[in-house]
C-alpha cells in the first residue's frame, strides 16, 4: 500500500488524547487517525469487502421474503410500544 503524506492540525488537548491513546493501543498517531477515517466513512478494499460478503453467506441466516420481514418488524415494534 503506497501512502500519500498530509498535515493535521489538532488543537491541544486533542493531540494530547490522541498522544495518550496511541501508548494505550501501541499505535502511532498517524495509524489511529487512519483507522478513524476507515471507521467513520466506511473506507474498505474491494478484498475487504468482498471477504465480508463471503462470511455473510456462509452464516446461513435465515432470511424470508422482504414483505413478511417488514410484518415481523412491524409486530415486534408494537409488541415493544404495548409491552
Amino acid at each position: 500500500m503506497t501512502l500519500k503524506k498530509t498535515t493535521m492540525l489538532f488543537e491541544e488537548n486533542m493531540y494530547k488524547k490522541l498522544q495518550e491513546k496511541s501508548k494505550m493501543e501501541n499505535l502511532s498517531i498517524g495509524e489511529l487517525v487512519r483507522e478513524a477515517v476507515t471507521n467513520y466513512y466506511g473506507i474498505k478494499s474491494s478484498k475487504e469487502k468482498m471477504e465480508a460478503l463471503e462470511k455473510l453467506s456462509k452464516m446461513n441466516l435465515p432470511v424470508s421474503d422482504y414483505d413478511e420481514m417488514e410484518k415481523d418488524i412491524v409486530k415486534g415494534l408494537l409488541n415493544d410500544k404495548y409491552s
